[in-house]
């Protein structure tokens, strides 16, 4: 409703293309009943749908939800886990492979056409 009869609609409708690719899923959230969570993550999108998308995945990465999905929210570091609990535990490196694989430039390099290169040329 609000794309088609706000004032700023392109904004609206850039807001909501961003929303389709910084993707948060209900499954993946334990409580899908988290409204207004879902609304404060949408609004990073309208307040950056002209902006910087440097500032989108800042904001994207310390939201909740997405530590919550990307299983991030109670992680810990290498060095912390050894100082506090003498043990090696290797990084959750999940959040970063989603960036640059998903979020970012994806898992393929293409041309300018969008089509995949496959060689140098």
């Amino acid at each position: 409703y609000i794309a088609m009869h706000a004032p700023d609609q392109l904004r609206q409708r850039v807001a909501h293309a961003l929303s389709q690719i910084l993707v948060v899923s209900p499954g993946a959230i334990g409580d899908s009943s988290y409204t207004e969570s879902f609304l404060s993550y949408y609004d990073i999108f309208v307040r950056h749908a002209f902006g910087n998308y440097l500032d989108i995945l800042r904001e994207v990465t310390y939201h909740p939800l997405m530590a919550e999905m990307l299983t991030y929210i109670n992680g810990e570091s290498t060095g912390y886990a050894w100082t506090r609990r003498s043990i090696f535990q290797k990084a959750d490196e999940n959040y970063a492979r989603e960036i640059m694989q998903l979020f970012t430039f994806g898992l393929y390099k293409l041309n300018i056409d969008g089509t995949r290169q496959v060689d140098a040329n």
